[in-house]
């Protein structure tokens, strides 16, 4: 077998510099759309987070409440849960992935909101 190639017949193997680029191009584009929706569910997800830390002040608040209302506990012993009781509502505040969140959970409507995250 030669190892030269004859005139003519053209070469089978491997892929040319142009699908190369294309596929190179065309994995930039996806890449450029995949990455800003990543982030998007990211800061989605903090917030469900969030709310759900300010669901669970919530419901350990009230359950703390009704034992101090029944004389369970003493307002010495009470941790803090950010329970308002007034307002039958909680808030959360912390971080998450680096930014910081503030979540109330409404008691009454059953539901939560982020007021501030950054």
């Amino acid at each position: 077998m030669s190892i030269h190639m004859k005139k003519g017949k053209k070469r089978t193997e491997g892929f040319t510099l142009v699908e190369l680029i294309c596929v190179i191009a065309i994995l930039g584009i996806l890449v450029a759309i995949a990455v800003p929706s990543y982030r998007g569910i990211q800061d989605k997800s903090a917030e469900q987070v969030a709310i759900s830390n300010a669901r669970s002040n919530y419901t350990l608040g009230k359950a703390q409440q009704d034992m101090l209302d029944a004389g369970v506990i003493k307002e010495s012993e009470k941790e803090e849960y950010h329970f308002d009781k007034d307002k039958n509502s909680a808030y959360w505040e912390g971080q998450i992935n680096g930014k910081t969140y503030k979540a109330v959970y409404n008691g009454d409507t059953g539901e939560g909101r982020i007021e501030s995250g950054n």
